[in-house]
Formats: structure tokens, C-alpha cells, sequence
């Protein structure tokens, strides 16, 4: 049940800040907090909690380019 909660969330939260293609400053603050408090609730593991970060960072880099 984890891991079925745990994947809609990871899409959810893609769908949220992913979608655009770029996140501004403010956006990835939010993207990240949003990550952490799926970890921090056990909704996604440490290590997807990793690549939710990792992915908002490479959004933030796209919107600063």
C-alpha cells in the first residue's frame, strides 16, 4: 500500500512543480519543502525523496540559464 501511495504522491508532486518546465526560486522552495514533508511523513523513502530534490534542482538551473 506504501508504495502505491508513495508513486501517486512522486506524481502528484511532479505534476505540481515539474510541469511548467522551470522553477523559479520561489517554486523550488516549495518543491523542496513539499518533498520533505512526503519524507518526513513516510509517504516516499529517503532515497526518493533524493530524486524529487535532484529534479527540482536541475528545474531551478533550467530557469536561471
Amino acid at each position: 500500500m506504501k508504495c502505491n501511495n508513495g508513486a501517486a504522491a512522486i506524481q502528484a508532486w511532479r505534476n505540481r512543480f515539474l510541469r511548467d518546465g522551470a522553477l523559479a526560486e520561489d517554486e523550488y522552495d516549495s518543491a523542496c519543502r513539499s518533498a520533505e514533508e512526503l519524507e518526513r511523513s513516510g509517504i516516499i523513502s529517503d532515497i526518493e525523496w533524493v530524486h524529487l530534490v535532484k529534479q527540482a534542482n536541475a528545474e531551478l538551473l533550467t530557469f536561471n540559464d
